[in-house]
């Protein structure tokens, strides 16, 4: 700059040159003044200008000649030009950022700010210009942390968001989570603009929001799965799991990263079916699913778990050698014991049958099989998996048979057309001269074919009640001559205009005529009085007859049919002492279907092992001495009630299905006390209930043996047998012979609600019982009270007198419990004292 110059700025500015050169050199910034051109000549520069560039004024001649455009990269000089000359057209000030080379070949970036001015009437350029090499460079590491940022959230799999939680506003989401819902970023913010609730599946939004609220206002953690509706219309499930990070104005602000979880809870669900439907099905097969794991004696079960003897899902220490003993059978556990140990020392299977308390602590057979597993490493075993189930009882199978051969002859219509056309019913009777049955088929059906209106008849089936006992103890000679009597009986009361047939064996079926009811019924009387008079006289085998008959309407056509509902009849009094007779009626019918339906449910209880068995506490002088029990079985039937060991008993003397019931019972409460004595722990007498029947069967002895003292190494003495009074009453031989076998194998034998209806005075001469045992109910007091109760008490002092013990049950009043002390019972039950109640219960209570 010239001296003139110099002192003219000088001068305007009123300073020195001095004073401006100390004022230029003091500026934070470089500062040059150069003349515009295409190599832009510097005019002046301050210092800070030749500091920027590491060199003096005269290197700055020598490097760059003089030129600001020299010390550019060269490869931007030209864009530089460009923008100077774009800039310089429109006016105003010039911004530019360019690379620069120092001294030192360093390449920096400048700022420069440049605004053009006449000076001596020629154009220059004011610059400052500033290194902006640092900012540069931070902006540049921004730029890729941004860069490397993004596409590391683009990487994750699911979406990234920044979310406002006031209003679900998005301020920053990736492109996964666009993807979440099958849009993407543009067709999302023209749908849903920058909020993400707009896609919530709406069963969940109030859900979402509770739990925003809730996080929002404990400051904590966002973490919850919800649904979303997808762009396909399909719900989708996604979890959010975010971190609080407010913004500067405090606004709620969350960092979220959401996964797509669909498939997870898909194969969750599909997770959740097999569970349940393995848990159903291993409760319909009464199954329970078990896995043992070995390292930590773990036990995890499912399934069928309340007929098991715990209801936890896991046991710990289970099966420990200590602890196996409460749940198996004593003679069970060494077996049990041995089979784990193999498959927690080697891989494969095992399967075995084994005695195990249920829920009522009741031991039950039940079958396990187990597999041990690897860990695909090693061949050690690392878990057990098995099943056990509760096994049908063979009691049951075969009761299953009886069930199946019953439902066969349910027709009874089937079985007797059958029978008509086999060679045996063409011919005569021999024995009784009654016409072949299939005569007797023939005419009935001409009779009815041709009947007028006000022509009725009856048709009646028969049989003689327990007849297979005449032949098996008396012999054919004896049960012929039954049968002699007994046709001359159906042939006396239908003499007139009627037929009367043997079909097979005791069963007879008859068709006569008849007027109206009132003399039916008179008939019928005086043939039950004749039959009592051939059969009550001296050196006269007695017997009864059980009748059903159908009184035929207009309408009927066939004959099966009307034979069928006559033999529904008989059967529904079938089992009742005396000579007795029924008439059909609709109401009958159904009574009979309950009946059946009843019988069947049993069968079902005792095949699946349902039935509940309890146990009626016996005392002897105070209510705390317990001495021993009664087995009360229950059966809750379909209609919600219990039906108990009394009324079963009534179903097993009506037919031959549920003989087995008894001895289904006494295998049960033997298993149980069985198990008790084996581990030497205290037991009481048990008492059970049977019939006659059960006992006259030609195995009864040999399997009560098997049941008691084979499979459950009990002493004889340990079992009370309670026989109903009635039954020594009509004693056969062989019911006589099975109870002193009974007695002599030192089983108990009891005679149950002595003196209630039939005297067994007699059988206390022949039978070596040990007790007699009176029913509470059958005290009646009244007006001959104190005649009863000396009678009662002298039949007291002579059964103690023949050592027997006298029982008195069904208390249930202390007027009962008074007049059974007063006359001497020994023992005393009733649910004045106790109830019956589950076997782990009586055990608690009366045999710790």
């Amino acid at each position: 700059m010239s001296d003139i110059e110099t002192a003219k700025t000088t001068e305007q500015m009123g300073l020195d040159e001095q004073d401006l050169r100390r004022l230029l050199n003091m500026s934070e910034c470089a500062m040059f003044v150069a003349k515009p051109g295409s190599q832009i000549e510097l005019m002046y520069a301050n210092e800070r200008f030749y500091s920027l560039m590491q060199c003096t004024r005269e290197e700055f001649s020598e490097i760059y000649h003089g030129s600001v455009m020299e010390m550019i990269l060269p490869e931007d000089r030209q864009k530089i030009r460009n923008l100077i000359a774009r800039q310089t057209a429109v006016g105003g000030k010039i911004q530019l950022e360019h690379r620069a080379r120092r001294k030192d070949g360093a390449v920096i970036w400048v700022s420069v700010s440049a605004h053009p001015a006449d000076m001596k009437g020629q154009r220059v350029y004011f610059a400052s210009c500033l290194d902006i090499t640092q900012s540069r460079r931070n902006l540049l590491e921004a730029y890729e942390a941004k860069r490397d940022a993004e596409l590391i959230s683009n990487s994750i799999p699911g979406g990234v968001i920044k979310l406002r939680m006031t209003d679900f506003k998005l301020l920053y989401a990736n492109d996964g989570f666009y993807r979440l819902a099958g849009y993407s970023k543009e067709e999302y913010q023209i749908n849903f603009g920058d909020y993400c609730d707009r896609v919530l599946y709406p069963a969940d939004a109030e859900m979402v929001k509770r739990q925003v609220k809730a996080s929002v206002e404990n400051r904590g953690l966002v973490g919850f799965e919800y649904r979303i509706i997808s762009k396909t219309g399909d719900v989708c499930w996604s979890y959010v799991n975010g971190c609080r990070i407010d913004d500067d104005n405090g606004e709620p602000v969350y960092l979220c990263i959401i996964m797509d979880i669909t498939k997870r809870k898909q194969l969750e669900k599909q997770f959740e079916e097999v569970a349940e439907r393995s848990d159903i099905l291993a409760k319909f097969m009464r199954e329970t699913t078990w896995t043992y794991d070995i390292a930590t004696r773990v036990l995890s079960r499912g399934g069928n778990l309340d007929e098991t003897y715990s209801n936890e899902s896991i046991l710990e220490g289970q099966f420990n050698e200590s602890q196996l003993g409460e749940f198996l059978h004593p003679d069970d556990v060494e077996r049990f014991r041995q089979a784990l140990k193999r498959r927690e020392e080697e891989l494969g299977g095992h399967r075995g049958v084994y005695r195990m308390k249920d829920n009522h602590g009741e031991y039950r057979h039940m079958e396990v099989a187990s597999v041990s597993v690897g860990d695909g490493v090693s061949d050690k075993p690392v878990k057990v998996y098995g099943i056990t189930r509760v096994l049908d009882n063979a009691l049951a199978d075969s009761a299953e048979a009886e069930i199946a051969a019953a439902s066969n002859n349910t027709k009874l219509s089937t079985k007797l057309m059958r029978i008509a056309k086999s060679s045996q019913a063409k011919f005569e009777d021999t024995l009784t001269g009654m016409i072949p049955y299939a005569k007797f088929l023939d005419k009935a059906r001409e009779m009815l074919a041709e009947r007028t209106d006000d022509k009725r008849y009856a048709l009646m089936c028969a049989d003689i009640d327990e007849f297979r006992k005449f032949s098996h103890h008396y012999g054919f000679s004896i049960s012929n001559e039954i049968l002699l009597k007994f046709s001359r009986v159906l042939q006396k009361f239908v003499e007139r205009g009627g037929l009367c047939a043997r079909v097979d064996g005791d069963y007879f079926v008859a068709i006569f005529p008849y007027q109206d009811h009132k003399t039916l019924l008179k008939k019928l009387s005086r043939m039950m009085h004749y039959q009592d008079e051939i059969t009550n006289g001296e050196n006269q085998i007695g017997f009864d007859t059980t009748n059903g008959l159908y009184l035929v309407e207009p309408t009927d056509n066939e004959l099966g049919d009307m034979l069928e509902k006559a033999d529904l009849a008989r059967r529904s009094i079938k089992g009742i002492k005396g000579n007795h007779y029924a008439i059909y009626t609709d109401d009958l019918q159904q009574e009979r279907f309950r009946e059946e339906r009843i019988i069947q449910e049993i069968l079902d209880a005792m095949e699946k092992q349902t039935v509940e068995i309890c146990y009626l506490p016996r005392i002897q002088g105070d209510k705390e001495n317990v001495v021993g029990c009664t087995a009360v079985a229950r059966i809750q039937m379909q209609d919600g009630q219990y039906l108990e060991t009394d009324g079963i008993l009534h179903y097993i003397e009506r037919g031959g299905r549920l003989d087995k019931f008894s001895y289904f019972l006494l295998n049960q409460v033997c298993c149980s006390f069985g198990a008790r004595k084996a581990k030497g722990l205290k037991t009481v007498p048990l008492a059970i209930q049977m019939t006659a029947s059960q006992l006259s069967a030609r195995n009864a002895l040999s399997m009560i043996e098997n049941i008691v003292e084979v499979q459950n190494k009990m002493d004889p003495s340990d079992l009370i047998i309670e026989v109903h009074e009635r039954y020594f009453a009509d004693m056969t031989s062989a019911l006589q012979v099975a109870l002193e076998q009974l007695c002599k194998r030192g089983y108990q034998i009891v005679i149950s609600r002595f003196a209630s209806h039939h005297t067994a005075l007699h059988s206390l001469r022949t039978i070596p019982v040990k007790g007699i045992k009176f029913h509470a109910e059958c005290f009646t007091g009244g007006k001959n009270g104190e005649r009863e109760k000396t009678i009662l008490k002298n039949i007291v002092i002579m059964a103690k007198e023949l050592g027997m013990t006298v029982y008195c049950g069904g208390i249930h009043t202390k007027l009962q419990e008074e007049y059974a002390r007063e006359i001497g019972c020994d023992m005393l039950e009733g649910e004045i004292f106790y109830g019956a109640m589950r076997n782990n219960v009586f055990e608690k209570c009366f045999l710790q």
